[in-house]
């Protein structure tokens, strides 16, 4: 009913049929593209809708959607070298593509979304600067996914074209204002055919554009052609570690883990004769790590799945040394060498054959103050970066594995929920709550004249002191539920201290000095009250706020999430806190200054 049909004088369409054949609807019409008092259809880039019903009679729509179609892209053409080319469409760096998703966000396929794409990861990061650009093409039906148009000679031109493009803030080196985006780096982009693709399926068999002008996208395209290259589509379920042959006995011969796609890991426990399989006094385990590209690698031994508190050998071609560190908290930089007493790996090497990356040692299972590692279950670490320097890991995952049996399954953090609710009260509790309560109080102007403000302060403080009993106790049961230390780290040590100190300032809220009565002169242990209530409320809230912050960041490493979700979480995180602490500090400053300017 909210379609209207045009006057019979606009009625120009010609060729027109539809018909039901072999149970399909077909519609044939042929439409001019230009037409007064109509929106035109240009023989460059277009946005079209589709729509359906469910019968043959107008009712509502069954499925819908819009798309776009450049009706003069032509497909499967002859290209030859010298050709001139325009294309519109989106940048993206071969590092990504063959990555296979964002360095910067691994939860989005790089080929699927690329509207997702950062501005930051394209320009700013130098493994993608160096890899080269590609522009893609329209996306396959099939896949989902874009396919390649042609690469991009000039690297320079790509970087200093997005760079203008994009805003500047997340990536740094971008000069755009507020009004540019962040992510999807779409462009027109101009330029001869230097160089034909070699018929593959992948970056390589692409054309090369060389003389390449980056434009505006909102610069349309009179012409394009472009044979794209569709690439197979990536493996949908995440990697489980294939285990090895239970044939195999692997005290005799190397037997074989299928980490990730790219990632394979070979390993052989050596039993000296004196000891059995079972007991394997003086065991050592040969290992080979086996990735298919050029970077640092590591294998990890771990206690619970995690990385900070594990161990790992680490090799890297870059200075060819394979070496046991400590890891001690986030990232790379957070990777301590052990002592050199405790380099007692051998037959260690690292190499790059035929594409691969391959780490070899001979480790001691049983070594004094250092994680064991036995021949039946154990909790394993993997991860890889995408350069021989030791920089940010793009693939990592824990899992278990038995030497003896060969036996391997992805690892799952437990108790998710639980900490997840942890997370979720705390900021109700601390974000929420208890700025509410103090809001109160130092804004009262603007409320109802009464104790309005102090019911108010009274029952946000009250609440969150409640919630924060609760977060206590899930911290302290499920610390020791998965056989934690208790108040070991900085965020439990100060869960601990703020706990007794609010458990104080809710007590010093209930038996506080009596307010005098009217021309009554407040005591002074009512006026020391007030200064202590208040700086320690301040003092609560500012730890508040940084625990929850620290908490983010352990949740982040503990349950694997992404640098882009952990970003983007404490980006929004911040943002509230700001408002925040911008109503107490800017709110509460200007009434005592109006009071003060007011004589009062």
């Amino acid at each position: 009913v909210a379609m209207e049909p045009m006057p019979e004088e606009q009625q120009t369409l010609t060729e027109t049929s539809i018909e039901v054949v072999d149970g399909q609807t077909i519609m044939k019409f042929t439409k001019i593209m230009k037409e007064p008092g109509e929106i035109e259809i240009t023989t460059g880039d277009n946005t079209f809708l589709y729509a359906f019903g469910s019968s043959a009679a107008y009712g509502y729509h069954a499925g819908r959607d819009a798309f776009d179609l450049n009706p003069s892209i032509s497909f499967e053409v002859d290209i030859k070298v010298g050709d001139e080319v325009c294309i519109t469409n989106y940048i993206m760096d071969r590092f990504c593509i063959d990555l296979g998703h964002f360095l910067d966000d691994d939860t989005n396929r790089t080929l699927v979304n690329p509207e997702h794409h950062s501005f930051h990861c394209l320009l700013d990061v130098k493994q993608c600067k160096d890899s080269g650009y590609l522009v893609l093409a329209e996306k396959d039906e099939e896949t989902g996914m874009h396919c390649l148009g042609y690469r991009l000679s000039d690297t320079d031109a790509v970087v200093e074209a997005g760079l203008a493009a994009g805003r500047k803030g997340y990536c740094t080196d971008c000069t755009g204002d507020d009004t540019k985006p962040t992510h999807g780096f779409r462009a027109t982009v101009k330029g001869k055919v230097i160089e034909l693709g070699d018929g593959s399926n992948g970056v390589t068999g692409t054309p090369v554009l060389g003389e390449i002008e980056v434009l505006d996208a909102s610069i349309k395209c009179t012409n394009t052609i472009v044979n794209p290259v569709c690439m197979d589509p990536p493996p949908t379920e995440p990697p489980v570690p294939t285990p090895s042959d239970p044939n195999k006995d692997c005290t005799k011969e190397m037997c074989e883990n299928r980490l990730s796609p790219d990632l394979l890991l070979k390993y052989q426990v050596n039993v000296p004769a004196d000891t059995t399989l079972e007991v394997c006094d003086g065991c050592t385990v040969s290992m080979e790590l086996i990735y298919n590209g050029e970077a640092w690698v590591s294998i990890g031994f771990s206690t619970d799945g995690q990385m900070i508190g594990s161990e790992a050998v680490v090799g890297s071609t870059s200075d060819g040394a394979v070496k046991k560190w400590n890891l001690v908290s986030k990232g790379a930089v957070a990777m301590e060498p052990m002592p050199e007493e405790q380099q007692t790996l051998t037959e260690t090497s690292i190499e790059v054959v035929d594409g691969q990356t391959i780490m070899k040692f001979t480790k001691i299972m049983k070594e004094p103050n250092e994680i064991e590692i036995s021949s039946g279950d154990n909790t394993f670490l993997w991860a890889h970066g995408s350069t021989p320097n030791l920089s940010i890991h793009t693939g990592r995952a824990p899992f278990e594995l038995n030497l003896a049996s060969g036996t391997s399954e992805e690892l799952t953090v437990p108790n998710k929920s639980a900490w997840l609710a942890h997370g979720i009260m705390a900021f109700l509790a601390w974000g929420v709550l208890v700025p509410f309560a103090v809001q109160a109080s130092l804004l009262r102007d603007l409320l109802p004249q009464g104790p309005l403000w102090y019911k108010l302060h009274r029952a946000f403080n009250a609440t969150g002191f409640a919630f924060f009993v609760v977060i206590f106790a899930i911290g302290v049961a499920y610390t020791s539920k998965e056989g934690g230390t208790h108040f070991q780290n900085d965020h439990q040590k100060m869960g601990l201290a703020m706990f007794i100190l609010a458990f104080f300032q809710v007590s010093g809220g209930v038996f506080r000095p009596h307010v005098p009565e009217a021309g009554e002169e407040k005591s002074l242990i009512r006026k020391g009250w007030e200064v202590g209530h208040r700086v320690l409320g301040v003092a609560l809230l500012a730890c508040g706020f940084w625990q929850m912050f620290e908490g983010i960041e352990l949740y982040a490493i503990k349950y694997s999430l992404s640098e882009s979700s952990e970003n983007s979480l404490g980006i929004a995180y911040w943002v509230w806190i700001g408002v925040m602490s911008a109503l107490i500090v800017v709110g509460g400053g200007f009434f005592k200054w109006k009071k003060f300017s007011q004589g009062d």
